[in-house]
């Protein structure tokens, strides 16, 4: 399944695309790393936050999740003044890309 990351929250807008970049970049790399699904932890974090009783998996995703947003937020905000910015990772399915590799593999 195909996925997207963005960056997303209350300060973002304030970031160059070349700094969203190197935040996506930096996040990847992580779950790359860690050989993660970003959307498996996605869905870890959501579960987490109902305050849901999670698995020894959905833990270390939990944690995977952590690194990979404290790396986003890190590279996003290289050189910036304040550290009290409200940025965060989102990371959703990328319907469109699914549906066009469906259509070709059917």
């Amino acid at each position: 399944m195909s996925f997207i990351i963005s960056i997303e929250g209350e300060h973002a807008a304030l970031a160059s695309e070349d700094e969203i970049a190197d935040g996506i970049a930096a996040a990847r790399e992580v779950f790359a790393r860690n050989e993660a699904d970003p959307l498996a932890c996605q869905v870890a974090v959501d579960k987490l936050e109902k305050d849901e009783l999670l698995n020894r998996e959905e833990a270390l995703l939990c944690l995977i999740w952590d690194e990979a947003e404290e790396a986003a937020f890190r590279a996003v905000t290289l050189g910036w003044l304040s550290r009290a910015v409200d940025i965060k990772l989102a990371v959703r399915a990328d319907a469109v890309a699914d549906a066009a590799v469906s259509s070709l593999t059917h």
